[in-house]
C-alpha cells in the first residue's frame, strides 16, 4: 500500500470512528454542550465583529444559542455558502431582508444574503470530524474549507479571521492525517472550554 492510499484508509478508518462516538452521545448530553460552548466562547463575540458559523448537520455540535448570543451583543453572524462550481466557500449575512434555501447539489440548507469571503470574517467557527494536539483537523472530506482558506499559507502571517473549531471533546484524538494544504486551527471550542493552540506547540487552556 502506498503512503497516499493508507493515508486515504487512515481516515476513513478515523472517520468511521469518530462518527460512532459523536452519534452516541446522549441528546441530555448535547444539549448540554450546546449552552456550554456558547458560555466559553463569550470572549470571543464583540461587538462590530464578524463571526463566521455554521449550521449543525447530523451528529454535529449545534452552536445556535452561541450565534443567537452573538447577534444579541452585536456582532454580525455569516454562514457558509458552497458554490456550484469550485471549492471556495462564500459566507453570506444572516438578516431578516434574507432567506433560507437548499443547495441544488448537496440539499443542505443555506442562507442568502450579502456574501463575503473567509479572510474578511473576525473569527471564524469550523466544524469537524476529529482534531490533534497540534491544532489540525479533519472534516468531511469535502475540502471547502481547506479551499477557502488556502490564503492562510500564502500570507502566513495575515491573522485573520481567527480559526476556531467546534466539536465535542470525544472528538480530540493524538493526530489527524495531514496533508500539505491544512491549515492550523487558533482555538479549540468544546464542552470543556476554549483551548488555545500556540504556534508551533501543542494546545493549552486558555
Amino acid at each position: 500500500m502506498t503512503n497516499s492510499n493508507r493515508a486515504v484508509s487512515d481516515k476513513i478508518a478515523l472517520r468511521k470512528t469518530i462518527r460512532r462516538q459523536r452519534m452516541a452521545l446522549p441528546p441530555a448530553y448535547r444539549a448540554q454542550a450546546m449552552r456550554a460552548v456558547a458560555r466559553h466562547a463569550s470572549r470571543l463575540l464583540r461587538r462590530g465583529q464578524r463571526i463566521g458559523g455554521y449550521l449543525a448537520a447530523g451528529s454535529e455540535l449545534d452552536i445556535e444559542i452561541l450565534l443567537s448570543t452573538a447577534l444579541q451583543r452585536g456582532a454580525s453572524v455569516w454562514l457558509p455558502q458552497i458554490p456550484t462550481r469550485g471549492r471556495r466557500m462564500w459566507f453570506s449575512r444572516l438578516t431578516a431582508s434574507g432567506h433560507w434555501y437548499r443547495h441544488p447539489r448537496y440539499g443542505i440548507v443555506e442562507f442568502d444574503g450579502p456574501c463575503l469571503r473567509a479572510e474578511k470574517l473576525d473569527v471564524l467557527l469550523l466544524p469537524l470530524l476529529a482534531v490533534d494536539e497540534e491544532g489540525y483537523r479533519m472534516g468531511q472530506g469535502g475540502g471547502f474549507y481547506d479551499s477557502s482558506l488556502a490564503f492562510r499559507h500564502r500570507h502566513a502571517l495575515f491573522g485573520k479571521p481567527l480559526l476556531v473549531g467546534v466539536a465535542y471533546d470525544c472528538q480530540r484524538v493524538a493526530a489527524v492525517p495531514r496533508e500539505a494544504w491544512d491549515v492550523r486551527l487558533d482555538y479549540l471550542l468544546t464542552e470543556s472550554g476554549l483551548h488555545r493552540f500556540p504556534r508551533g506547540g501543542r494546545e493549552k487552556a486558555s
